[in-house]
C-alpha cells in the first residue's frame, strides 16, 4: 500500500493539458512537470481535495470529478498512489508564487511524447494514452 495518496487535476483546453512545474525545493517531484494537485488529507475526500487545490493553488473553481486512473509512483524512496480526475476550471487558472509551483503551461497533448519534459514516466504514459484515446 502506498505511503501517500495524492489527487491530481487533469484540466484540458483546446487539445492541451495544464501542467505545473514544481519548485526544485518542493518534494515530491521537485523540479518536474506534473498535473496540479496535492496530498489528500486524512479528513477530506478526493472531491474536497480537488476543490481545495482549485481554490488555493489555481485560484479557480472546479467542476466535474471524472476519475481517470490511479498512478502508482515511487519517488525519493516514497510510494504514491496518485488519483487523477478530469475536471473543468471556472475562471482563469493562476498559481501562487508562494505555493509549490514555479511555472505553469498549457502543453499540447499531441506533443507530449516528444516534448522532453521532466515528469514522472507514469504520468507521461497516461497522458499519451489519453491523447491516443481522443483520436479514435
Amino acid at each position: 500500500m502506498a505511503e501517500h495518496v495524492l489527487v491530481w487535476l487533469l484540466v484540458e483546453r483546446d487539445s492541451s493539458v495544464l501542467l505545473m512545474r514544481r519548485k526544485t525545493i518542493e518534494t515530491p517531484f521537485a523540479g518536474q512537470w506534473v498535473l496540479p494537485g496535492d496530498e489528500m488529507a486524512e479528513d477530506e475526500s478526493a472531491v474536497e481535495t480537488l476543490v481545495r487545490v482549485g481554490r488555493d493553488e489555481l485560484g479557480a473553481g472546479v467542476s466535474g470529478d471524472t476519475f481517470v486512473e490511479t498512478l502508482e509512483v515511487l519517488e525519493g524512496g516514497n510510494s504514491y498512489n496518485i488519483n487523477v480526475f478530469r475536471v473543468s476550471l471556472e475562471g482563469h487558472p493562476r498559481y501562487r508564487e508562494s505555493g509549490p509551483y514555479e511555472e505553469a503551461a498549457w502543453a499540447p497533448l499531441s506533443d507530449l511524447s516528444t516534448a522532453r519534459l521532466s515528469m514522472p514516466s507514469q504520468l507521461l504514459d497516461a497522458l499519451v494514452a489519453a491523447n491516443e484515446g481522443n483520436k479514435s
